[in-house]
């Protein structure tokens, strides 16, 4: 009797398999067969599931997207009121930071790579950005599109604060007082 497979269940295992192996190895750092290999399954396989190594990180930072989005909606429908989740942005950011720098600088080499191939990143970005400006417009109640574009571009500005080696932000103090 032949092998019945949920294929999409599947592939989201090969994708979570993946995570740690672009952890440890980098976008760049990981080839193709190297990748099927420590999955435990063919290049064919591979290719089966995701046309080439893009297609299949391109799935991981979405699914990492979703992932955080849930887990992010999650914790801060626990906290009531607006001002409060509000002051909780920055406690939240920096309890998350290593895992938010290591998913940031993994796309971010993938986005340099594609750019320098020629490849326009714009329409990957704009999806990335859009559902973060929808999530945080809903979670902090946010009344207007600049409101949430806004305090997506503070998070935003952490996160290259952070990538840029920059240790002393107090994200605490800077989300107590809301600016928004």
């Amino acid at each position: 009797m032949p092998k019945i497979v949920n294929h999409e269940a599947y592939r989201l295992e090969l994708l979570h398999k993946a995570t740690p192996l672009f952890v440890q190895y980098g976008f760049e750092g990981l080839t193709t067969r190297q990748l099927a290999r420590h999955l435990g399954v063919s290049t064919g396989t591979l290719y089966h599931y995701f046309a080439n190594k893009e297609q299949l990180f391109e799935c991981l930072a979405r699914q990492w997207m979703e992932a955080d989005m849930s887990w992010v909606r999650e914790i801060f429908q626990a906290t009531p009121d607006r001002q409060a989740r509000i002051r909780q942005v920055g406690h939240f950011l920096a309890q998350n930071r290593a895992k938010f720098d290591t998913q940031n600088q993994l796309v971010l080499q993938f986005c340099r790579l594609q750019q320098q191939r020629g490849i326009d990143m714009a329409p990957f970005w704009d999806d990335i950005c859009a559902g973060w400006d929808r999530l945080t417009r809903e979670m902090l109640e946010l009344q207007s599109d600049f409101a949430a574009e806004l305090m997506g571009k503070v998070i935003d500005g952490i996160f290259m604060q952070w990538f840029q080696g920059g240790q002393n932000l107090d994200l605490a103090a800077f989300f107590e007082r809301p600016k928004f």
